[in-house]
């Protein structure tokens, strides 16, 4: 009975399979260049380069899907990767950001700042990701 299924779809059995957009290391490899590009300019102060690299990745999934999956997770990187560094170094990133978190009323705790930081970076990629999809036209699929 299963012969007569491929047989009757014309020999396209393999077809049927969803192959990946992109291999596993494609992926990893995006996530990587997009956290260098956000952590770079993060580092000089461009706070809002997430945003932007959510606007090309809603372009980008016009063709390819889960890019802004791809765009949030390399700007969360990009942005823990600055504030990681400056821990390293000593500086009192820690006291910063209690200090930032008791000016937003926030809990006085630095774990509570780094993330509601790194969820801004995440925000600032659906944000941009939406507004491109909303004025770029959709595909017709035929």
């Amino acid at each position: 009975m299963p012969e007569q299924d491929v047989a009757r779809a014309g020999g396209r059995a393999s077809a049927a399979r969803a192959r990946p957009a992109w291999p596993a290391l494609g992926w990893v490899l995006g996530v990587i260049a997009v956290a260098a590009i956000v952590a770079v300019t993060a580092w000089g102060g461009a706070w809002f380069v997430p945003f932007a690299a959510g606007v090309a990745a809603g372009v980008a999934s016009l063709r390819w899907r889960r890019m802004v999956l791809l765009a949030v997770a390399g700007a969360v990187a990009g942005w823990a990767l600055p504030l990681w560094v400056m821990a390293l170094r000593g500086l009192p990133a820690g006291a910063t950001a209690r200090a930032i978190a008791g000016l937003a009323g926030l809990p006085p705790y630095a774990g509570v700042t780094i993330v509601v930081t790194l969820l801004l970076a995440a925000l600032q990629v659906l944000a941009g990701a939406w507004l491109a999809r909303a004025l770029l036209p959709r595909p017709v699929n035929e």
